[in-house]
Formats: C-alpha cells, structure tokens, sequence
C-alpha cells in the first residue's frame, strides 16, 4: 500500500496490547494518525478505493483485539483535540475535537464553570468515541448536552450534523458504524465551578470503589437488559470471580472482566461467551456485549 501524499503518521505491524486498556491484541496492519482534517479525508478515500477495512481507534477502552490481530487499518484522530467554549446567556457551546480525552473535557469545562458533563467523568475514551455510543454514567449521558457534530462519513466526506436528545437511544447515536464523530458540540449550564469539583470528586469516588480500576480491563462488558444492569445477571448466574486463564470476572463488579495478569484476548473472549451462556441457561437472558471485539472473525 502506497501513502504518498499522507502527511500524518503511517505505522505497520502495531502490537494491540499497546493501544488498548485490557493490554491483550496482535498487530495491527497499519495504524494510521491524520495530521488535519484533510489528511483525514483523504486517508478513509484513499482506503476505501482500494478496498482495505479500516475502523477508528480511540483511547481503545472498549476494545478486545484478536491475538492473531486484526488485517484492517487502524485511524487514530488524537491531533483533532480543538477546544472552544462560545458564552451564552445561560451558559456556553463547547466544541471540542473528537480526539479529546473526554475526563480532561469535563474537567476544562468543570474548571470555567460550566455544568451538563461532571457525572460522566472518569469514564475512559475520547470525546468522540463517547458521542458515537452515548457514554453515560450516573443517571447522566452525553445526549443530554450534545447538539452538534462534524461526522466523516465512510466516503470520506465531512457533513455537519445538528442533534437533540431524541436521536440517542441507550448506547446508540446517528453516528453510522463506518462514521467518525471529529468535532462535538455541547450546550452547557452555567454552574458553580466549587459545586462541579465536588460532583466529580463524588463521582471519582464512586467509581474507585465499585470499579476494579487497580486491574487492566474494558470497562463494562455487556449492556444492560430488561431495566436491569447487567452486573446483576452475572451475579445472579454465580459468575463473580470465574477465571479462564488470567481473564477474570471481577470480584469488585461483575460487569467487569479484568486482566489478572498474563490473559490472552482468547481467553477474554471464551470468558465472554461462558457468560452468555450460562446468564441465558439460567435466567433466559441474552446479553449484549457494549465492549467490541475486533478481528475474531477475520
């Protein structure tokens, strides 16, 4: 494959476990960083043409890679980290690029005094990423602020999109599969900036003790079911602390699978399905994993 007239970053042959928060994956073919908009652009035409799989890579918090890899290319939109706030009446529109670490957004925001984000701090990932699944936490989910966004399409196009509460459901968003969210717009309330501190202090406290964030893990694994966290079906099911090789379910929370130490996305991956298997035998539940696993399937 040629990258002449590319400006970012090509690299070849990039090991997963490097790039993902379970710390498990084979190489990937290429691992692709857009220097601009353009550059972007001009990479998805460029794989698209000639016919190459390629998928978006965040801060790779909600991924499982194969161990034999994945043969498709990997885009990383990390320089696209622009932050504006805009004041309104009430408040300010944020827009920030969707390579923006989204706990360092909320902070920034948090720090000018504007509200509408803190319960969702602490959760891993970039801003785009998090728009594309509606990230949530807390009783609080990205589509409550979110009213724009800069998409690029799978034909490389940029198409600027307006957005309202109504177009999210839970985990989903507009954002199409092959899409990349590059630009999010937020309307946000004027707030004490004391009072945020605060909220995400709680919030930080929550999670360091529900969460087992002293392991490697990928976050939530399933998403919930029939107005139940999916936690409560694993518990239910005599799941805590099941171990395949060094995948684990967590004993902290059982919506959890955390590397214990040496696991292989294999192991992962079978500790994945025995879940399933064993919630649906036992309590005639489907789960649906919210992580996604990459390159199991060719």
């Amino acid at each position: 494959m040629e990258w002449k007239g590319i400006k970012g970053a090509v690299l070849v042959d990039v090991p997963m476990r490097r790039y993902t928060s379970m710390r498990v994956g084979g190489p990937a073919k290429w691992l692709l960083y857009p220097a601009d908009r353009a550059d972007l652009s001009a990479m998805v035409r460029r794989l698209s043409g000639e016919g190459i799989p390629y998928r978006f890579l965040g801060n790779g918090t909600n991924i499982i890679v194969s161990d034999e890899g994945i043969g498709a290319a990997l885009i990383r939109i990390t320089k696209m980290r622009r932050l504006t706030f805009e004041k309104t009446r009430d408040g300010a529109i944020a827009e920030v690029g969707g390579g923006y670490p989204l706990a360092r957004f909320i902070r920034e925001c948090a720090k000018r005094g504007f509200g509408g984000l803190e319960r969702l701090y602490w959760i891993p990932g970039s801003v785009g990423g998090a728009i594309k699944m509606n990230a949530g936490s807390f009783d609080q989910s990205i589509s409550d602020t979110v009213v724009g966004m800069d998409v690029l399409t799978a034909r490389g196009e940029i198409i600027e999109k307006a957005v309202k509460f109504e177009d999210f459901g839970y985990r989903t968003s507009p954002v199409g599969r092959k899409d990349c969210v590059i630009t999010g717009r937020f309307r946000l309330k004027d707030a004490g900036a004391e009072d945020l501190e605060r909220q995400m202090e709680y919030v930080y406290r929550e999670r360091k003790e529900r969460h087992p964030m002293e392991y490697p893990s990928a976050g939530s694994v399933f998403k919930a079911a029939g107005g139940r966290s999916a936690w409560w079906f694993v518990e239910k099911a005599g799941l805590r602390g099941y171990r395949i090789g060094d995948a684990c379910v967590s004993e902290k929370h059982t919506n959890f699978i955390v590397n214990m130490g040496r696991a292989r996305a294999a192991d992962i991956a079978a500790l994945i399905r025995k879940i399933k298997e064993e919630v649906f035998s036992k309590l005639g539940v489907t789960l649906e994993e919210e992580v996604e696993l990459w390159g199991f399937n060719g």
